[in-house]
């Protein structure tokens, strides 16, 4: 008996799964507008789709444009990492050059050994700057794709509505059962990311600015030192 309760509540489980997953199948929006449907719409009725791919073709190469801009804000962040290891080592060996330079126990060599630590160290506070800053740069320009792919969303959502809306104009039975309501509520969503995605990235590249001023500050300290030419952007 308890065998078989058990049996039965596993199959009603089952049962009320399959049902609420029907359920959720039968709600989700369907905004799918094949683009070969337009083939026997007049052209001159597919005025705002064709704006609409323009649109969608623009936000595109944006995206392609913000992915190099990642490729490149990585190697520059490579580059720095390089930097900045190199100026570690030219203080350990300042600091090598001023142990030896006590051991003479002369001022005129100590002196000139301890201002070359100080350079040394000038110059590395302000390479580890240089990381910091790349590396906020390198988020930021990562949030800036976000935006573009956000931006590409919302102009594919954008386009399929204007399909959808010259199929209906044409009298096209495919999107009979298609709701304009779920075109815009589309609409909506992405541009809400949009917006997300775009506050995320303004505050990102605001942390960039402010990591790029405490570089060139301790870039110009460093230079002061005799640094100059180091650290270069």
């Amino acid at each position: 008996m308890v065998q078989a309760s058990w049996r039965r509540a596993i199959v009603v489980a089952f049962g009320m799964s399959v049902m609420a997953l029907s359920g959720c199948a039968a709600t989700r929006a369907n905004t799918e507008v094949k683009d070969s449907w337009l083939a026997r719409v007049p052209e001159e009725q597919l005025g705002d789709v064709r704006q609409a791919q323009a649109n969608r073709r623009e936000a595109d190469d944006e995206v392609t444009r913000a992915k190099v801009a990642v490729d490149d804000a990585e190697r520059a962040l490579q580059v720095a990492r390089r930097n900045a290891d190199a100026a570690k080592l030219r203080k350990e060996a300042e600091e090598a050059r001023l142990e030896a330079a006590h051991s003479t126990g002369q001022q005129a060599p100590i002196s000139r050994a301890q201002e070359q630590l100080r350079a040394a160290e000038a110059e590395l506070a302000a390479a580890q700057a240089q990381v910091s800053w790349r590396e906020e740069s390198l988020d930021a320009q990562k949030a800036q794709r976000k935006v573009r792919e956000s931006e590409l969303q919302l102009a594919e959502a954008e386009l399929s509505l204007a399909r959808y809306l010259a199929l209906r104009e044409h009298g096209d039975v495919r999107v009979q059962e298609l709701r304009e309501t779920d075109f815009r509520s589309a609409i909506a969503k992405a541009r809400s990311e949009a917006l997300a995605a775009r506050s995320e990235a303004d505050s990102k590249e605001q942390r960039a600015l402010q990591a790029r001023a405490q570089w060139e500050r301790l870039r110009d300290q460093a230079q002061g030192y005799g640094g100059a030419g180091r650290n270069r952007p």
